[in-house]
Parts: C-alpha cells; structure tokens; sequence
C-alpha cells in the first residue's frame, strides 16, 4: 500500500511528477467517503478514497482553490475521525494524514505566482517560510512543464538557480539548508526535465526491437509481427494505481481497433506479487517465483477485463531506451516502426492524445507515410 500511496503523491505533483489520474467527480468522491467510513479496515476502499481526495483535490488547486481547500479539510477530518484496527489500514491512515500538510502547502502556493514567492525571499532572504514557500511553488510548476513542456522548464530552471544562488549569497549561515533542500529539489526536476527532453526526441526515431523475457495473457510476439502495424507500447506495474487508472482506455482501444491492425504491449518487470483469491488483488510476496508471477498476471488480466498482451521485459533495454522514469509510460509506433508519440501519466489529455493518433494512423493509410 505504500507504493499506492507514493504513487498517488506523484501523481499529484508533491513529488515532481506528472499529474497521472482522472479527477473523479464529486459524487464519486462522496461515494468513497461514504465507503471509507462504513468500512475504515478495507485496505482497498481506504485507498481509493485517498487516491480520490488527492486527484480531486490538485485539480481544485489549478482552477478553484476554495474547493480545494474544502475538500483538504474533509480529508483531514474523515481520515481523523475513523480508527482502522487492521495494520495496513493503520499505515494508509498514517501516510494519508502525513500528505495533508504537503496538500496544504500546495494551496497556500497556488495563491500566488512564481514572481511574487521570488520577491518575497528577495525581500527577506532569511525568512525559512518565504523560501519553503518558493520551494513549494517552483515543485508546482515544474511538475508539470517538465513533462508537458520540458524547454520551458529548463529555462525556468535556469531562472530559479541564479536566483536562488544571489539571494543564498545575501542571507545568513543559518538560512543555507532551506536554500541547499531548494536546490536538491531543482536538481531532481532537472533530472526529470532532462528525460523528457530525450523521450522527445525519440519522435521520428526507428523503435527498440522487443527485449521480452516472457509472455502472458497471449501468445508471444516477434518483431517481425509488428511489421506494419500500430504498436501501443504500455510501461506498467500491478502496484501503479495510475497505471490502473488507465485501462479503461486499453480496453477501449483494443476492443476498437484489435482487428484492424492495432497491437497493445504491457510491458513490466517481476514485483514478487502473488493473486490473492479472497481480496481480488495482487499482493506482495517476498520470495514468488517468475512462474508464480506469470501466474498472477493471468488471473489480474481476467480480473480487470484486459485482452492485450503483457510482456516482462528482459533487462532495461527497452525502458533505457524509451526514457522510461515513471509509469504508465506509453509509446506509439506507426505501420513504419517509427516512434509517433511518448506520454507519461494516465491523466484525460494524454489519453486523448493517444486515441487521436491510433484513430489517425488506423483511420487513412496514407497517414504512416508522412
């Protein structure tokens, strides 16, 4: 559960990532309220509802911040008020109620701009809350251009490090960690911004020959298979919850297009997950054998409706070459075997970006020629 709970804080950008899920509507997250509270021990429904609030939540935060604020105050307050015996409820309650203040230091940073936290450390440049402040909002920001517009993001970047370096220089001895924690969290964006700049200019690019070590869920593919036709390429794991949130979308696009010439891949790794019969999931099991493993994914396939493919990768050859550093990644590749499209995150946009294409490519066939 705690890789669900990391995943979620990702996908809300609290750790400089992409936003990677569909905001649920309100009734929705009512709904998962109401659950939550009816069944606090659910180690499921405890999770749905906080991968809820947060999405709910961060996309408030960008249009009406009001309601953001609102909805922060009643997952604090829900997630409070129930006392869970079971001991993953009790962690996921823990873990829930540590990313309430990092919620909360979104909203105080979507209040303002980027230049008005900048001017408030250039005027008090040993004030600790004014550069966690400018911290909050440069992660903010950048979570998103880096994967939506990395050049745009490296020269924010850029900005924010002279600036950071003329205001360290003019403040105290006693300020330099809150300038030093500022500078780490740049330098990890710059990581980000750095592999996405690279994912674009796999655009255009011939793409990897396949590096599977096993098939399940199908029978196995070669390269020469994919020949002339549109390959969806999907990076994924069990435990991703915003890969999850994307299947809908594959089931959709494969029920549509399979005959017609599309192939859907979900590549992945071994996890050391087990099928649990009882809870309907995979669970972690220390010490599960690739066999045991294959096994699951079978029964998870079937579980969530899923017909494509899924491949374990062999090696990093393919995630390497793919700029793979968050999942769900997905890849499109044309009738030609060029690279047509890279998307991070599980989020409408790129869904519908992704559709458009495969629409595009399978709709004309003079499409892949140009």
């Amino acid at each position: 559960m705690l890789k669900r709970i990391m995943l979620a804080m990702a996908a809300a950008g609290l750790l400089a990532m992409p936003a990677t899920a569909q905001e649920p509507g309100g009734d929705a997250l009512s709904e998962a309220a109401e659950a939550v509270k009816k069944d606090p021990n659910s180690v499921e429904t405890l999770s749905a509802y906080v991968n809820a609030a947060i999405q709910a939540i961060l996309s408030d935060l960008r249009s009406d911040p009001a309601a953001a604020e609102e909805k922060i105050e009643g997952m604090r307050a829900l997630i409070g008020a129930i006392e869970p015996t079971g001991d993953q409820a009790k962690q996921i309650k823990a873990q829930a109620m540590q990313v309430v203040p990092l919620l909360e230091s979104r909203l105080e940073a979507a209040k303002i701009t980027l230049e008005q936290a900048m001017a408030a450390v250039s005027a008090h440049p040993d004030d600790t809350d004014a550069i966690s402040l400018l911290r909050t909002k440069l992660s903010t920001e950048l979570a998103e251009t880096a994967y939506s517009a990395p050049a745009e993001a490296a020269k924010t970047l850029a900005t924010a490090r002279d600036f950071l370096a003329e205001a360290k220089a003019k403040a105290t001895p006693a300020s330099a960690p809150a300038y030093d924690q500022t500078s780490q969290l740049l330098d990890q964006i710059a990581e980000a911004v750095e592999s996405n700049l690279a994912r674009e200019k796999l655009v255009g690019q011939d793409a990897a020959p396949l590096a599977v070590s096993a098939w399940v869920n199908g029978e196995p593919l070669s390269d020469s298979d994919l020949q002339g036709k549109v390959v969806l390429l999907d990076f994924w794991a069990v435990w991703c919850g915003p890969c999850i949130a994307t299947f809908p979308h594959l089931i959709e696009w494969n029920e549509r297009y399979g005959d017609k010439g599309l192939v859907i891949i979900g590549l992945t790794n071994y996890y050391e997950f087990q099928w649990d019969d009882e809870a309907g999931r995979a669970v972690p099991t220390p010490g599960t054998t690739p066999e045991q493993e294959r096994a699951m994914l079978e029964k998870f396939a079937e579980h969530h409706g899923l017909t494509h493919r899924f491949a374990i990768q062999d090696g990093d050859a393919m995630s390497e070459f793919y700029q793979v550093s968050g999942i769900p990644q997905a890849v499109v590749i044309d009738q030609r075997g060029k690279v047509r499209m890279v998307r991070v995150g599980s989020g409408e946009a790129n869904a519908k970006a992704i559709g458009d294409l495969i629409a595009e490519l399978l709709g004309s066939p003079e499409t892949a020629e140009r």
